[in-house]
């Protein structure tokens, strides 16, 4: 045992970090939203001086739809509740960045710690049920119904461990049965539906990249995850009582249903438009859950990207911009895994934010990094790793 623990100090200090910062946030329900963006800012600044790279054309047209969309939107209605636009020029900003700095990683393996939170996560969302536990003394049935979460929100840490996955598997190329169980652990234990649905398009890579032997153990995991969750989160109910669903609904009954009406608006109502009132009225609840007042129709109450976006910008730019984020990541690592490692991103866009997170872009980005450091060591040297 001692020799165990001599072997593994590294990981347990680390685990017992990552278990510690989250039952300070669980108990205290600080907001955390902002982190990643900030990181990322730090991480521009201190970096900036090593930016030495070809400015991708890219960079013009990200940057020229975030200004224009910022000056050029009609004027916003005079309410006491301003849109939060900044959210909504997000992923304008994140193609910016990618075009500036996808060749500059740090000086740090990020390929070890990215394996070592492949283990580390459903340790951590154990843990989390278990504090659920001792707050409420809930039994094993209703912990089952909870989704546990390590900083953020639940959908969010699932992209980027969706991510994480992409780059041991796909990327390291070390294609261990281990680490696919540990996502369909994670996958069980979150019980996300947009984790799902990233989880089962991830999984149609997987099977044709490994052996009959691991794609029948594979299959059978898929499949109990997929039972697992239709049945705890009940996504086989009807359609229209997907909340996700609804928002859709309501926001496409503005343009009639018509495919047609929807092409007439090939810039959206701008960001500061608020949601139509009467479109609002039928989902207060969103608006309660996502602004914190029900009469505050901040399009943010959409929720889903996708959904967000075609009233916001229109279908053209809704549909340019994961485009925009295959092109210069393809740039980077080519058109097969810049596929596989936006994957994550695009699907959780039909839930949530997908492009306009931070914590999500922050997967796309070590990925990257991730590849450069392995696939070009002598550019990218590595100078220290942390985890040796």
């Amino acid at each position: 045992m001692p020799s165990f623990f001599k072997k593994h100090a590294q990981f347990i200090l680390v685990l017992i970090t990552c278990c510690a910062i989250h039952t300070f946030i669980f108990l205290r329900s600080i907001p955390v939203f902002y982190l990643p963006d900030l990181i990322l800012i730090l991480y521009m600044a201190y970096k900036f001086k090593d930016m030495n790279q070809e400015v991708s054309p890219i960079f013009f047209v990200g940057l020229g739809l975030l200004i224009g969309y910022f000056l050029l939107s009609p004027e916003p209605p005079q309410t006491e509740f301003p849109n939060n636009y900044i959210v909504t020029l997000k992923p304008f900003a994140y193609i910016c960045i990618l075009a500036l700095f996808s060749r500059n990683p740090p000086q740090i393996d990020l390929s070890k710690w990215v394996k070592m939170f492949l283990v580390l996560y459903p340790l951590i969302l154990l843990w989390n049920l278990f504090l659920v536990h001792l707050q409420e003394n809930a039994n094993l049935g209703q912990l089952m119904t909870r989704r546990p979460y390590f900083i953020f929100e639940n959908n969010f840490e699932i992209t980027f461990y969706l991510n994480c996955f992409t780059i041991v598997f796909f990327i390291l190329g070390e294609r261990r049965l281990r680490d696919f169980m540990l996502l369909v652990a994670v996958i069980i234990l979150a019980g996300s539906r947009s984790g799902l649905l990233s989880f089962a398009v991830i999984c149609i890579f997987y099977f044709f990249a490994v052996g009959w032997r691991q794609r029948f153990a594979g299959l059978a995991m898929a499949l109990l995850a997929a039972a697992y969750i239709a049945k705890g989160r009940n996504i086989s109910a009807p359609m229209n009582t997907i909340d996700r669903v609804q928002s859709l609904q309501a926001i496409l009954s503005h343009y009639g249903f018509s495919f047609i009406e929807v092409l007439k608006e090939p810039f959206g109502y701008g960001i500061y438009a608020k949601v139509p009132g009467y479109i609002c009225a039928k989902i207060p609840d969103f608006a309660e859950w996502f602004t914190g007042n029900s009469n505050n129709c901040d399009p943010l109450m959409l929720q889903a990207f996708y959904t967000r976006a075609l009233y916001q910008f229109g279908i053209y730019v809704t549909l340019l911009v994961p485009l925009l984020f295959f092109l210069v990541v393809k740039k980077e690592i080519g058109w097969r895994l810049a596929i596989i490692t936006l994957t994550p991103m695009a699907c959780v866009a039909t839930s949530v934010g997908g492009f306009s997170n931070g914590l999500a872009f922050w997967g796309v980005l070590i990925s990257i990094y991730v590849y450069l450091q392995h696939t070009e060591p002598a550019k990218f040297p590595v100078a220290m790793s942390f985890t040796r």
